[in-house]
C-alpha cells in the first residue's frame, strides 16, 4: 500500500477508526464498517477489476483461489495469493509488500441494520510498518467508502503524520518509517522509535563501545564536548567529533560518509512508561542522498531494538537494498540539499 498517502486535514477526524489486538502472539488489524449499501454492492467494490482499481489498485487478474494476484498501487505493488473466494461473503488473500512483509488479509460481508457490514481484517506476526500500515488501511478504506457513494477520495492536505503518532500512542506501539524534515533551514531525516527498554539502557546501547557495536558499528566514543567517535563500517571509517552531551538524554556528533559530505547526528531520549522514546536527527549541511540515509538508518535502528531485546541482528544487504528503494519511491531520487548555513 502506499503509506504516505495524504488526508483531508480535519483535526475531528485525525483518530484511529481501526483496532489493533493481539491474537495468539500475532498482531491483527480490524476496521468494522457499517454502510448504507447492498451486501451485492460492496461485494462487487471488493471483486470486480475496474471497481476495485477506484480504491485499491489495478489488479492484473480475477480473483481465484489458489491462484497469485497482483497489485499496482499508486508506484508500490503488492501481490500473494487468494485463499478463499466465497460470493458474497469472503475473500481472503496473503500479502506481501514491496520490503518482504508478509499478512494475510480478510474481508467478510454481512448483512446488517438494513445495508452491509464490510469487516476488515489484517494479521501479521511483526509489529514492523504496524502504525504505517494502519493509517494506509484507514486511508485505503475510506476511499472505498467515497468510492461506494460515488465521491472521487479527498486526498488534499495531510493528517498521515498525526494519525500514525494517534495509533503508536493508542496502542504502544513504535512508528516504523523515518521522515524528511526541514530544521533550521536545513534537509533532516528523522526517526520516532519507541524501544522497550528503560532510558539507562537505551543511552548505554548508544554511547558504550561494546554495545553500539553489536547494532551500529565498532569503533570509540569519547563522551565529552570535543571528544573523538570513530566508527569502522564495512564501505568506509566515520570520523567526527562530539558538539553536545546530556547525560542520559542528548548526544550530537558530526558525520561525513559516501552519502553525505558535512552532517550531524542528534539522538534524544526520553522516558515513555516503561520505554523510551528514541529521536534520531540526522542533519545534512552538504547535498546528500536521503533515500539511502533513511534506509540505512531504518536497517540499524531496526537492530538497535533486536539487541535491545536481547537478540543478534544480522545484517542484509537485500533488506536494505528493499529499504533504500522503498524511500528513494516515497520521497523521490534522495539528492537533497542541505539548506543554508
Amino acid at each position: 500500500m502506499s503509506f504516505m498517502t495524504t488526508l483531508t486535514p480535519d483535526a475531528d477526524k485525525v483518530i484511529p477508526t481501526g483496532r489493533i489486538e493481539r491474537v495468539d502472539g500475532d498482531y491483527v488489524l480490524a476496521f468494522d464498517l457499517q454502510l448504507d449499501y447492498p451486501r451485492s454492492y460492496i461485494w462487487s467494490l471488493l471483486t470486480e477489476r475496474e471497481r476495485v482499481a477506484k480504491w485499491l489498485g489495478n489488479l492484473l487478474d480475477d480473483w481465484a483461489v489458489g491462484h497469485a494476484y497482483e497489485l499496482d498501487m499508486d508506484g508500490g505493488s503488492a501481490s500473494g495469493t487468494v485463499l478463499q473466494y466465497n460470493p458474497p461473503l469472503s475473500l481472503q488473500i496473503t500479502w506481501e509488500d514491496e520490503l518482504g512483509g508478509e499478512s494475510v488479509i480478510e474481508w467478510r460481508v454481512l448483512e446488517s441494520a438494513g445495508g452491509t457490514l464490510l469487516q476488515f481484517r489484517a494479521r501479521t506476526e511483526s509489529s514492523d510498518f504496524l502504525t504505517e500500515g494502519s493509517v494506509g488501511w484507514q486511508t485505503i478504506l475510506e476511499g472505498l467508502e467515497a468510492g461506494a457513494a460515488g465521491r472521487t477520495p479527498d486526498t488534499g492536505g495531510d493528517r498521515w503524520a498525526p494519525l500514525r503518532e494517534a495509533y503508536s500512542r493508542e496502542y504502544s506501539l513504535s512508528p516504523s518509517m523515518g521522515t524528511v524534515r526541514k530544521e533550521s533551514g536545513h534537509t533532516s531525516v528523522h526517526f520516532d522509535r519507541l524501544l522497550d527498554a528503560d532510558r539507562d539502557t537505551v543511552w548505554q546501547a548508544l554511547t558504550d563501545t561494546v554495545r553500539f557495536s553489536r547494532w551500529l558499528a565498532p569503533g570509540i566514543l569519547q563522551l565529552q564536548v570535543g571528544g573523538e567517535i570513530k566508527l569502522d563500517f564495512p564501505t568506509f571509517t566515520l570520523e567526527g567529533d562530539v558538539s553536545y552531551v546530556l547525560n542520559d538524554q542528548a548526544l550530537e556528533y558530526s558525520w561525513s560518509s559516501p552519502e553525505v559530505r558535512e552532517s550531524s547526528v542528534h539522538w534524544l531520549l526520553s522516558p515513555a512508561g516503561s520505554k523510551t522514546l528514541l529521536q534520531l536527527s540526522h542533519t545534512l549541511r552538504s547535498p546528500g542522498r536521503t533515500d539511502v540515509l533513511l534506509g540505512q538508518w531504518h536497517d540499524r535502528l531496526d537492530a538497535l531494538a533486536v539487541m535491545l531485546a536481547g537478540g543478534e541482528a544480522h545484517p542484509s544487504a537485500h533488506r536494505l537494498d528493499a529499504l533504500c528503494k522503498f524511500y528513494r519511491r516515497v520521497y523521490g531520487t534522495g539528492q537533497a540539499s542541505g539548506g543554508s548555513s
